[in-house]
């Protein structure tokens, strides 16, 4: 509306200066007054209006030469003529003068633009930083009001959430008011439409409300801005400024903090949930670990007691049995068996979970183990058509608990012996590296896919339960060689087969 007034004023005074130019003698060139209109029109940093101004000026110059001229009955003077030229020169001139300084202007503009865009958006990076850095959501309320006054270059910022205290803080002060009076019905009101709406609103002394709010904030401007997020409101933030309305940059500066504010709150209420959720989970997980670990326990004693009694009877200890029922004695007694080592397995992971295990810790002679497992498991080999070796003539000796490295040991044999195909061979090898005893079972049979690999020594994993077993086994050997210093690892075997080595500290070292 302004660059529109100078406009017509410009035009308005070239069109005055052109009559007095044509209706005054041509000695007394006043052509130079146009240079003013052009001057005036530099003041709308319009470069279209200023070149349109030069080109009707130098008309309007040409225009009235010639006019003088015919009131003198076409006598050309030669002094007159040479003022034309130098006043239809001094417009070209000052036409040129008057785009540069816009250009100049314009560029100056951009750059104080950049920079306090530069300035606003710093502003903003490190509030962020500073709003984030909690995860308790009242923390993240209080740093994100005691960031807006710096962010959003107010004079006081308040926050009027949906439920709770309102909080307000000021430029230059670093704590976070609790204010206890209840809002005003026009602050009130404000809230409500604003959050309702959920945009950016500029607070204006145009309607009651407006002029209400900003005499109760005692603020020339103010910016009102509801946080919320996927329809659930956090409460709306009013920035108030003793400056005039604030300017396009103000309020996007204010769209861009609460797409921060509402992020930061976001994180805050997602990390409660899941501080909740994990709380429930744990304590569900040790309640059935717990029940795990007592079920165990106490299945121990019945189940040792109902095969003692099977026992006692398929040897003869009641009468002589048929021997359709010496079958289904002796079948029962193998299931009973296995629920033991069940029950066994179990409540070694319950300990080894709970941390309530105290293992019994003395020098090992690690070849007299293997050889020992060797001799133990040479039927179950012969069974399978499978051929079992054991080279364990070296000096390995290990601290460890005895009855733990011997299953451990056996976990291992006995999985290769399961997962290696009839004529197959299966080997355990100690070997003396460095400072470190090494157990190293080699088959040649199935080996591991490479998708079970990851979580091979983990609960229940897929790998380990592929011959029907609990999946189990791999993870007691790895928690007892942690257990022991040392470590448990796979490989693959070229062709075929798998690799697994038990690595425990040389106690002879």
């Amino acid at each position: 509306m302004r660059s529109r007034a100078v406009a017509a004023a410009a035009y308005a005074l070239l069109i005055v200066t052109f009559v007095a130019d044509a209706v005054t003698p041509q000695t007394l060139v006043i052509a130079i007054l146009l240079d003013v209109p052009i001057v005036l029109a530099a003041l709308t940093q319009s470069r279209r209006l200023t070149l349109s101004l030069v080109i009707a000026a130098l008309a309007a110059d040409g225009a009235a030469g010639f006019i003088n001229a015919a009131h003198d009955s076409y006598r050309w003077d030669a002094i007159s003529v040479g003022d034309r030229l130098l006043s239809m020169l001094s417009i070209v001139l000052v036409g040129y003068l008057s785009t540069a300084v816009q250009e100049r202007a314009e560029r100056v503009g951009r750059l104080a633009a950049q920079e306090a865009r530069a300035r606003r958006e710093a502003a903003l990076a490190a509030a962020a930083d500073r709003m984030r850095a909690s995860l308790s959501p009242d923390l993240v309320k209080r740093a994100i009001v005691r960031e807006a006054p710096q962010a959003l270059e107010a004079d006081a910022v308040f926050w009027f959430p949906s439920d709770g205290e309102i909080l307000a803080a000021r430029s230059g002060e670093r704590d976070v008011e609790v204010v206890d009076e209840r809002p005003s019905p026009e602050i009130a009101t404000l809230t409500h439409r604003v959050a309702d709406d959920g945009t950016v609103t500029v607070v204006r002394g145009v309607d009651p409300v407006g002029r209400f709010v900003l005499e109760r904030l005692q603020a020339r401007s103010a910016i009102a801005i509801p946080l919320a997020d996927r329809g659930t409101s956090f409460g709306v933030l009013i920035a108030a400024s003793s400056a005039e309305t604030p300017d396009d940059g103000a309020v996007q500066t204010a769209r861009a903090f609460a797409s921060l504010a509402v992020n930061a709150l976001g994180q805050a209420r997602l990390f409660a949930e899941l501080a909740e959720r994990n709380e429930a989970l744990i304590e569900r997980q040790d309640v059935i670990r717990d029940l795990v670990y007592a079920l165990s326990h106490d299945l121990r004693t019945p189940l040792a007691a109902l095969a003692m009694t099977l026992r006692q009877a398929a040897d003869g200890a009641y009468g002589a049995l048929p021997e359709r029922y010496a079958t289904v004695l002796r079948d029962s007694l193998v299931s009973i068996d296995d629920l033991r080592r069940l029950a066994e397995t179990l409540l070694l992971v319950a300990r080894f979970e709970s941390g309530d295990r105290r293992a019994n810790v003395e020098l090992i002679e690690l070849g007299k183990v293997a050889r020992e497992i060797g001799s133990e498991l040479h039927a179950m080999a012969v069974a399978r058509g499978i051929a079992l070796a054991v080279d364990a003539n070296v000096d390995a000796r290990v601290r460890a608990a005895r009855g733990d490295l011997k299953r451990a040991l056996a976990n291992l044999v006995a999985n290769a012996l399961e997962h290696t195909p009839a004529h197959g061979t299966v080997t355990l090898r100690l070997t003396v590296v460095r400072d470190r005893v090494e157990a190293v079972v080699t088959d040649d049979g199935f080996g591991i896919d490479e998708a079970a690999r990851a979580a091979l020594f983990q609960r229940f994993s897929t790998a380990s339960r592929a011959g029907g077993g609990t999946g189990l086994g791999l993870y007691i050997v790895r928690r007892i060689a942690e257990e022991s210093g040392g470590t448990v690892r796979y490989a693959p075997r070229e062709p075929r087969g798998s690799v697994f080595t038990l690595s425990l500290p040389n106690a002879a070292s």
